[in-house]
């Protein structure tokens, strides 16, 4: 570990230093408090992929008496300033006095760069530029952040300041950074030190590619979840006429209780895949509309598709079944399957569009369960899969909202990021993408009890480019509108 690039993380108590560290070593459980002095040693976080260290913070305790050290390096004038600085380290080992600027000294003077983060919601001070010359002192490369942690702003002033004493100034927003800006200031530093050039476009490489790894796996989650999710049934026998209505209401719950831990389950991966690992829904907060309830009326008029819209893809899906039909018999049927089969299926998106909770009926073919069940002395009632046409839509406007809130939140956030209650991402997909995704659905309801290969391909492959164009590293921000 003592050969990677590491970066010491000073400045003025309470700024923000902690909030920095946690989202750029994408690490949540760093002290986080708005008490002054919550940072009193130095903790390192390193950075890792695949049990690799790429790189080191070392979270520092803020500065508490800048103008007197300062004031005691210049009662030299030797001229070797790193020199100086190590001798202040040594000359006040074992008192109580500069306690805070030798703590975060230290790791400086054992070979870290500087990051000095200022807070520039609060305006530039006269007494900012002894902690600035401090660090000047010690000779090692440093750069500067702006990091806004109030309503003020005073950035302006502040990069005025700070170019006049680092050679790198950023303004980086440690609460709603991502990992570009993550990269960037990586790249930064690179031009910095180019002694540790080589380690830096060594720990870039492999953060570009763990992310690849992450949203490719995010898309085989999200894949699954909408697979199993509207494939899914339950069977249950009822014993005798008294216990049908209480037994099918219980098998109704189950099953909608199912779907939504299959959400659950699906989320808890794709959290930890970011490594984020604090369940969001266990804090009291205000949940957007895609922590709601799975099937709440506020979940279904927000998300999904627009009621013709979806109208358009069951018309659009019967159309095609019926397309083959007119093909099978070289067009003798005039079109008229095509005609028939649209028909068909805006009758059926009509009967099925206003359900969004599923209904459990008399299971018509008996499988090997609903056999046993029946010799049990029970009639069988099975529920699924979920008809409703919008159901997988809704379900994966859900899965891409958590995604992209996932993807994309800094790890210092202790809240939601903030969500349009009407952000429906499939709806402004291209027409033309929504009747394939309408009749990917079909096939996996039709298919529930043998998926074929094709039709999970299908789905992936859909999947996976909606994540990626979602992705803050990716190509685009969002689906493109018709």
């Amino acid at each position: 570990m003592s050969d990677v690039p590491r970066f010491a993380v000073v400045g003025r108590v309470n700024k923000g230093k902690s909030s920095v560290v946690a989202t750029l070593a994408e690490d949540p459980s760093v002290a986080i408090e708005p008490r002054p002095g919550t940072t009193r040693i130095c903790t390192r976080f390193p950075v890792e992929v695949d049990g690799e260290v790429l790189f080191e913070l070392v979270d520092t305790p803020g500065f508490e008496e800048a103008d007197r050290a300062l004031a005691w390096l210049e009662e030299d004038h030797s001229g070797d300033r790193p020199a100086r600085v190590r001798a202040f380290l040594r000359h006040f080992v074992g008192t109580q006095d500069f306690i805070e600027e030798r703590t975060l000294l230290a790791p400086i003077m054992d070979g870290a760069a500087v990051l000095y983060v200022v807070d520039g919601a609060h305006p530039f001070r006269a007494n900012h530029k002894a902690e600035m010359e401090i660090l000047r002192w010690t000779g090692r490369p440093g750069m500067a952040l702006v990091n806004r942690i109030g309503p003020g702003d005073h950035t302006q002033t502040w990069l005025d300041a700070l170019r006049s004493r680092f050679e790198v100034v950023r303004v980086f927003d440690a609460h709603t950074a991502d990992f570009t800006d993550r990269i960037e200031l990586l790249r930064s530093f690179r031009s910095l030190d180019p002694a540790a050039a080589p380690a830096l476009d060594a720990a870039i490489d492999a953060m570009q590619g763990e992310r690849r790894r992450r949203r490719a796996e995010a898309a085989l989650t999200i894949t699954d979840l909408l697979i199993d999710a509207l494939t899914l049934t339950l069977t249950e026998a009822a014993p005798d006429a008294e216990a049908i209505e209480q037994r099918r209401a219980a098998l109704e719950a189950r099953f909608h209780d199912r779907l939504r831990g299959l959400e659950r389950d699906a989320r808890r991966r794709i959290e930890r895949l970011y490594l984020h690992t604090v369940a969001w829904d266990e804090r009291e907060i205000d949940r957007p509309v895609f922590d709601a309830d799975l099937f709440a009326e506020r979940t279904w008029e927000s998300l999904g598709l627009s009621d013709g819209q979806v109208l358009a893809v069951t018309t659009g899906a019967g159309a095609v079944t019926g397309g083959a039909i007119d093909a099978m018999v070289g067009g003798a049927s005039f079109l008229a399957g095509t005609a028939v089969g649209a028909a068909m299926g805006l009758i059926g998106g009509l009967t099925r569009l206003g359900r969004r909770f599923a209904s459990a009926s008399p299971a018509q073919k008996l499988g090997a369960l609903g056999r046993s069940l029946s010799q049990d002395g029970g009639k069988p009632w099975r529920i699924g899969p979920h008809q409703n046409p919008n159901f997988g839509f809704v379900l994966l406007d859900r899965a891409l909202l958590h995604y992209r809130s996932v993807a994309g939140r800094a790890h210092a956030r202790q809240d939601h990021p903030a969500l349009d209650a009407g952000d429906r991402l499939t709806a402004a997909l291209p027409a033309e993408a929504r009747r394939a995704l309408g009749g990917v659905f079909e096939r996996l309801r039709r298919e529930h009890q043998d998926v074929g290969r094709e039709t999970r391909q299908r789905l992936h492959d859909r999947v996976g480019a909606l994540v990626g164009r979602l992705d803050p590293a990716g190509p685009g921000a969002a689906p493109k509108s018709d």
